[in-house]
């Protein structure tokens, strides 16, 4: 019954009408499957913008019909209609008409959460827990072991569903924040496009998509040991306050495919030399601490700040395009280069463009969620 329970906690959670208790038990369950968090966050936002009904009655037989159209799928429901509801359905409740928005809107997402696992290898797909956060949006978790993530914009967590009782493994696409709670006898280790991490406990972020030029390690506290994937003989240790910066291997990689794709012959000594000298460059920096609060830029995205300093502005336009789920275009390539420093917490898109223009002079033209800078 976990699923209906957390159709009517959640109903009233975005309803406003859910009491402590309640969003303790709301909580227990995300806890105890966070591959749900996904879909949260998306219903959290079309529960925002979506019209509400405006018979309760509408409601109720919207509510059923589509549950009935769940169950003819085949898509698992826990079986409500074997056992009585946990909570009565109450007419002319704002949860209850929350709950029939919610689940016609979730209807396809879940059905397309099952239909993608039978087209997948079903033991495997049962077997890992993903969460994912879209542009615009961030996420914060917690792992069995009650280790803390925070997910940043665009980024993907993998972990397996048996994570802390063997080993403590995940693997990250994009951004997160992770406060590891301490275990020596199961290292917590994390996979990554271009690096390897394991720790014991300690707390440090990771900025790992494989599209930047570079993955980012940087160490808030404790001790931390980072294999690189291109130099796997070679390990690196971070103090606190440490920060490692990588160049990422996907050109590497895309280098290699490419000659084998092209080519039907054994790649020659000189090409053979030529790959194995594409060493990612690496470098060990100390964090910088801002005299005013002691914070750090790297880590104040999970405080909603989006920090940057001495950036060039074709890094920051990823960055936006992350943080404000927008597209950008630099039109002139004088602009790429151009360097910049700021703080945008409250901003919206707009916003945030007419102030980087103080520094560095550009128009702009907006069509929908496209942006196009140029001179």
């Amino acid at each position: 019954m976990s699923q209906e329970k957390f159709w009517v906690l959640f109903s009233k959670k975005v309803a406003a009408e859910a009491s402590n208790d309640e969003i303790i038990e709301l909580e227990r369950l995300v806890q105890e499957h966070p591959e749900w968090q996904f879909a949260i966050q998306n219903l959290e936002d079309l529960w925002r913008h979506q019209p509400k009904p405006v018979d309760s009655l509408e409601a109720e037989d919207a509510y059923i019909l589509h549950l009935n159209r769940i169950n003819e799928q085949n898509i698992a429901f826990d079986d409500y209609k074997n056992e009585a509801p946990v909570y009565s359905l109450q007419r002319n409740k704002k949860w209850y008409w929350a709950a029939a928005i919610l689940v016609i809107a979730s209807t396809g997402l879940f059905a397309l959460t099952q239909l993608n696992k039978g087209e997948k290898n079903n033991a495997l797909a049962s077997y890992v827990n993903e969460v994912s956060t879209r542009p615009g949006s961030k996420s914060k978790i917690q792992l069995p072991d009650g280790s803390m993530v925070w997910l940043n914009a665009g980024s993907k967590l993998t972990y397996t569903k048996d994570f802390g009782k063997k080993n403590r493994e995940v693997v990250l696409t994009g951004e997160a924040f992770f406060d590891v709670t301490k275990n020596p006898e199961k290292p917590f280790l994390i996979q990554t496009n271009s690096i390897n991490i394991k720790v014991l406990g300690t707390a440090f972020n990771v900025k790992a998509y494989p599209e930047d030029k570079q993955t980012e390690t940087s160490l808030i506290r404790g001790n931390i040991e980072v294999t690189i994937k291109n130099r796997p003989n070679d390990k690196i240790f971070l103090s606190p306050s440490e920060k490692l910066v990588v160049e990422n291997i996907v050109a590497i990689e895309n280098y290699k495919n490419e000659k084998k794709q092209n080519s039907t012959s054994r790649p020659t000594i000189k090409e053979s030399y030529s790959v194995a000298s594409l060493v990612p460059k690496l470098s060990i920096n100390k964090l910088k601490y801002s005299p005013v609060d002691s914070t750090v830029a790297e880590t104040q995205w999970i405080n909603n700040r989006l920090v940057f300093r001495d950036e060039s502005f074709e890094e920051l336009a990823t960055r936006l395009e992350r943080w404000y789920d927008v597209s950008i275009e630099l039109k002139d390539a004088s602009l790429e280069d151009a360097r910049l420093n700021g703080i945008f917490q409250s901003e919206t898109i707009v916003q945030a463009l007419e102030a980087l223009k103080i520094s560095v002079p550009f128009s702009y033209e907006q069509k929908g969620n496209k942006i196009t800078i140029y001179k």
